[in-house]
């Protein structure tokens, strides 16, 4: 295994770990991980460019109390 694909599968576990704390956040708070596709939003390829693919992004959004 090369160093990068070692890199690769370790920013792939950190991933599912986000995932899965995220997962359980929402659990426990009574709401479903299937709820986050409300959230996900898909831009088309752009037109007159060779083999391109389109992208799903996470819409977040929220406020930060400072508590003063």
């Amino acid at each position: 295994m090369t160093e990068f694909e070692q890199m690769q599968i370790e920013q792939l576990k950190r991933i599912a770990n986000v995932l899965e704390d995220i997962n359980g956040a929402l659990i426990s708070m009574g709401v479903d991980i299937e709820a986050l596709g409300e959230c996900v939003g898909y831009v088309p390829p752009r037109q007159g460019y060779v083999k391109t693919e389109g992208y799903k992004f996470l819409r977040v959004g929220g406020s930060v109390d400072t508590g003063n």
